[in-house]
């Protein structure tokens, strides 16, 4: 099969993929189910992808492909890069698929590698230790600052190591 005709049959994939995760959670979607939607044979999506990780790790990358994030700015503003990654063209799938576990660890995994590799040093580390801190200290705050529309905020108090007093 021809690279010309591979990349076809995946952007297919990808179209029936991402189609049904905006109405299924990821948890429930099965193989077969994909390729009923893609009109093509079970065995066709196995010849590209392993499983529906698999799958849905090369769907993330072929998303981040044609976007205009940039992971390499995380270790200095970790909540921009995480608000540029909300508002990509899977944006849709991201909110439906926000409470789904098998879905959430996925991404998680899937972007920490992508940042880890997009660093030269291992003090990236240090930088998803303060992103998780403030996380902590906004859930125990009753969520008061939004993680995807507070993104300036939560990068200030990243930057500052000061937490604000909250009314």
């Amino acid at each position: 099969m021809s690279r010309l005709s591979q990349q076809r049959m995946q952007k297919i994939i990808f179209t029936s993929f991402k189609k049904l995760l905006e109405s299924t959670k990821f948890s429930n979607l099965t193989m077969t189910a994909i390729a009923s939607d893609a009109l093509i044979h079970r065995n066709t999506i196995y010849q590209y992808f392993d499983d529906k990780f698999d799958l849905l790790t090369k769907y993330i990358d072929f998303e981040l492909i044609d976007s205009s994030v940039c992971l390499i700015e995380f270790e200095s503003h970790p909540f921009k890069t995480i608000h540029d990654i909300s508002h990509l063209s899977f944006e849709k799938v991201i909110i439906y698929q926000h409470d789904d576990h098998g879905f959430q660890k996925v991404m998680q995994n899937f972007f920490i590698q992508k940042i880890v590799s997009s660093q030269n040093d291992s003090t990236i580390f240090w930088a998803f230790g303060k992103v998780g801190s403030i996380l902590l200290w906004n859930e125990l705050h009753n969520d008061y600052y939004n993680m995807f529309t507070d993104y300036e905020i939560l990068d200030n108090i990243y930057v500052s190591k000061k937490f604000p007093e909250i009314p």
